[in-house]
């Protein structure tokens, strides 16, 4: 661990020892699922497989008006996702992550376009976040700041040292939605301190049961510009009712250099009975990584998911 992590670390246990009382809660929630994803590109896998996931969340008050909340993820019978908040009202809320990320600065605008289960680049391009490459921003040891401001949240993100190199990462989000009811506007910059840069912008907008998204995506390698990529994606989801919902997408992806655009496409359906849930749909991608012969990719995705 590094001098300005340990530092951090104590000034925020510092905060809290500094309060007298601390009347903690636990609460504890799980689901399992089964799933299933069939590739035309890989017949010789097996399409099902099964998860699980049990969930600890634990938080109280402090004398001093601060709040505290941790959380915990056991996923397949390992600990892989977990932080701590110190929740100081209008002055924001401080984070820090074991693992995984803090959920702060440009991880405020993953997948910003609605969708009724999952993205259209699901199971096809192996890229889940709506940030295309993002080259870390998701290493044990990140801070995270988010605070609202006149209307506006504001939310940074920084990692001293992330584990894969030793230049510090940094990630800024803003998003805003008081210019009118149903209509939200974010931007959003990532800086992985080694080879990449990141910028996105976004809209969004919801009337009634239909929320409607677009997000463009630029990001920068300093080492090869050739290797540039500028994506824009959008969808549009529909709630049909209380439990049924559908939704459709695509994203296109242009990679400087290359002959085509990687382009991926898809529809989605969720349905909710009580505690089990079942989502799914169709996804495809054309030229992969801007590829004239990459051959084009069919998914398709069904997930039975049992909460508790």
């Amino acid at each position: 661990m590094n001098k300005l992590t340990k530092v951090g670390l104590t000034a925020l246990a510092t905060t809290l020892v500094s309060s007298a009382s601390f009347a903690g809660e636990l609460s504890v929630s799980g689901s399992a699922a089964l799933s299933y994803t069939g590739l035309n590109t890989n017949s010789n896998t097996n399409p099902w497989a099964m998860g699980d996931s049990v969930k600890f969340n634990g938080g109280g008050d402090l004398d001093n008006g601060m709040t505290v909340s941790v959380y915990y993820e056991l996923d397949g019978g390992t600990f892989d996702d977990y932080n701590l908040k110190l929740g100081m009202g209008d002055t924001g809320t401080l984070s820090f992550s074991g693992n995984s990320s803090s959920g702060s600065g440009v991880d405020k605008l993953k997948d910003i376009v609605p969708n009724a289960y999952s993205a259209v680049y699901e199971a096809t391009d192996g890229t889940d976040s709506g940030l295309i490459d993002i080259t870390g921003n998701n290493q044990a040891g990140q801070w995270g700041y988010d605070v609202s401001v006149a209307g506006v949240d504001l939310s940074a993100s920084y990692n001293p040292e992330p584990g894969d190199h030793n230049t510090a990462e940094t990630g800024y989000a803003l998003v805003y939605g008081g210019l009118m009811d149903g209509l939200e506007l974010s931007a959003g910059y990532f800086d992985d301190g080694e080879q990449a840069e990141n910028e996105t912008f976004g809209v969004k907008y919801t009337m009634g049961s239909i929320t409607a998204g677009y997000q463009i995506t630029n990001v920068d390698y300093e080492a090869q510009a050739s290797t540039d990529q500028d994506a824009s994606h959008y969808g549009i989801s529909i709630a049909v009712n209380e439990d049924f919902s559908v939704s459709a997408g695509r994203q296109e992806i242009e990679y400087d250099g290359a002959a085509d655009d990687e382009v991926n496409s898809g529809v989605m359906a969720s349905y909710t009975m009580g505690s089990i849930s079942i989502g799914g749909g169709f996804n495809t991608m054309e030229s992969k990584g801007g590829s004239a012969t990459a051959k084009d990719v069919e998914a398709s995705i069904l997930n039975i998911a049992f909460s508790f």
